[in-house]
């Protein structure tokens, strides 16, 4: 089964009162699924205290990641329920998100379907101008344990499924990042810009493992390349996002902006698939 990620690649159209929220501080919320036994779901992001979702995501499948969406700062509710499971049924997960003006966040539903829990994890860090830095997230269940090194230096060992390091700070230029498990190895190469974070996801592929390298939010919040990044990027906030993939792209499902109470499908919204080896 391939692994997909989710890429804006269009304008997305603000909702009535969002140019109102310009001038408010704004930070970052990508949502993932790196659960490799758990099912598809859909995933609902809420402002606290708002029953209408701002952002809702359909058939969100094992190692989807979303792009980048710009929220006002605030108290946010991050939701999941089976997929086409009534909006209004009760979730299976839910977590609260703060969001701070010039930060950046992942919400990644993380574990074995059993121990299934949704964790959130800070994208900020500071960086030294001259260093780059680079977070690997253990999520393959084949295997559960790995060691982790950059350019032959060990990174981290032992690194277990479900967690994420901190971010390592590194030289910039390309790095080659190993994973190594029991039975199974997986290497990729990684440009690292000075002052920018970079994060490697660890997968199952159908045979071993598989690594997804992402970049993340530049400082002050600001989406991968001002918006495209390593392929992922995106706002709830009106600017043109692109992709820069050079792998096909495929349309998922749905992807919708919701304001106002009225429901706007974003145009553009695409997935990358990754062929697993």
């Amino acid at each position: 089964m391939a692994c997909l990620f989710l890429v804006g690649a269009g304008v997305l159209t603000p909702a009535a009162g969002v140019a109102a929220e310009t001038r408010e501080a704004r930070g970052l919320v990508r949502l993932a699924h790196l659960s490799p036994d758990a099912p598809a779901v859909d995933v609902y992001l809420y402002a606290v205290g708002n029953e209408t979702p701002r952002l809702v995501l359909r058939h969100v499948g094992y190692g989807a990641l979303s792009p980048y969406q710009r929220l006002v700062a605030g108290r946010y509710t991050v939701a999941m329920r089976p997929a086409d499971a009534p909006a209004s049924s009760r979730p299976v997960l839910s977590t609260a998100v703060l969001v701070r003006g010039g930060a950046a966040y992942t919400v990644a539903g993380m574990g074995p379907y059993k121990g299934l829990r949704l964790v959130v994890l800070n994208d900020t860090a500071a960086v030294p101008d001259d260093r780059a830095g680079l977070r690997v997230i253990a999520a393959s269940l084949k295997e559960p344990a790995v060691d982790v090194t950059a350019n032959g230096a060990s990174l981290v060992e032992s690194l277990r499924f479900p967690a994420a390091t901190s971010y390592r700070h590194l030289a910039t230029g390309t790095a080659e990042v190993g994973v190594q498990g029991r039975g199974s190895t997986a290497k990729t190469e990684i440009g690292l810009r000075a002052g920018m974070v970079h994060t490697v996801v660890v997968l199952d592929g159908e045979r071993g493992l598989r690594l997804v390298a992402l970049r993340d939010a530049a400082p002050g919040a600001v989406p991968p390349g001002g918006g495209a990044g390593a392929g992922f990027g995106g706002s709830a906030g009106g600017e043109r996002v692109e992709s820069r993939s050079l792998w096909p792209m495929i349309v998922l499902g749905v992807l919708s902006l919701v304001g106002m109470a009225v429901v706007r499908p974003v145009r553009g919204a695409f997935l990358r698939s990754f062929k697993r080896s």
